[in-house]
């Protein structure tokens, strides 16, 4: 299966994902803020990437454009996972490159399908 990067600093977060997300056979490496996941990201090379807009130290906007300039990160698709709902939110989102938005709270089987119906459109 995959692997998956989860990047939030909320642990609840990190517990629900990584239950269901091991449980469907992914590998899940975790970070709880911007800098400890670029570096995560750079030394596991995920084939996905959750992140978190809001995280303290650097916020998920900061993350995603640093990791698309980065040669060695720049390919790893990202899902957005957050609570902010705003259009200008999304709008800046997408336009740092990720592949998905996602808005908690998240049904976390219908995350499960979504991240299944990317990896498999990605084979």
């Amino acid at each position: 299966m995959a692997k998956i990067l989860i990047i939030d600093d909320d642990e609840t977060i990190h517990l629900i994902c990584r239950a269901y997300l091991t449980k469907a056979g992914h590998t899940i490496e975790e970070a709880y803020d911007g800098p400890e996941g670029l570096a995560k990201a750079e030394a596991f090379q995920p084939d996905l990437l959750l992140l978190d807009i809001n995280m303290p130290r650097m916020s998920g906007f900061d993350v995603a454009k640093k990791l698309k300039e980065n040669p060695a990160t720049k390919g790893i698709p990202i899902f957005m996972m957050t609570s902010l709902k705003q259009e200008s939110n999304i709008k800046r989102s997408y336009g740092l490159g990720i592949e998905e938005y996602i808005t908690k709270p998240t049904n976390v089987e219908h995350l499960k399908l979504r991240i299944e119906k990317f990896l498999q459109s990605r084979k």
